[in-house]
């Protein structure tokens, strides 16, 4: 009795210390659909005939509908600090099936406006099985404000993250992956 004591304790512990990012305990399936359509607009390719300036014009909705529709939303946690820390995931251009996920931090403003938008990391494209085994370990380092450097593709090769890297970041302020070669090369006088 007092094993199983000492067991029920020690797996109480552990959950305590274990969040649980299941995004279906926080909102609804439709919810989620509505927080990956907010950010499709950052997340996803542009359509043909488009560029960043054009891209959030009404003529591109129906595009974004239906690229929407493929992305998922794996983990979700929010903090006491109102930022939403959420990983979502969509097919990969590939001849067998895969996936790759992209590691979000967002902040709301008013009316439920985008405040501040960040890719924290993207992933490499994996099966499934894959996926679901190294999700859990970048989001909650991301979650935790850990480094994830150790997973970065010059120090974990393409098992892990491909985004950022050695040239290519997330700009916070324009909501898109740049190149540091080519905004070098522009940037020359």
């Amino acid at each position: 009795m007092r094993i199983l004591f000492i067991f029920s304790a020690i797996a109480i512990l552990a959950s305590c210390n274990n969040k649980d990012y299941n995004p279906a305990l926080y909102m609804s399936k439709p919810a989620q659909d509505s927080l990956i359509y907010s950010v499709i607009r950052y997340a996803s390719k542009l359509p043909p005939n488009s560029d960043h300036n054009t891209k959030f014009e009404s003529r591109f909705d129906e595009y974004y509908r239906a690229v929407a529709s493929e992305y998922d939303i794996r983990a979700y946690y929010k903090d006491d600090k109102g930022i939403h820390y959420f990983l979502m995931t969509r097919p990969a251009r590939s001849i067998t099936p895969m996936r790759e996920s992209i590691g979000c931090k967002l902040v709301y403003g008013r009316n439920q406006k985008i405040k501040e938008y960040e890719e924290v990391f993207r992933t490499w494209k994996m099966s499934e099985d894959q996926l679901n085994k190294k999700i859990p370990i970048l989001f909650d380092r991301m979650v935790k404000g850990k480094s994830l450097e150790e997973y970065y593709p010059k120090n974990a090769g393409d098992q892990y993250i491909e985004f950022p890297d050695g040239r290519f970041y997330f700009d916070k302020n324009e909501r898109k992956w740049r190149d540091h070669l080519i905004d070098s090369l522009n940037n020359r006088q």
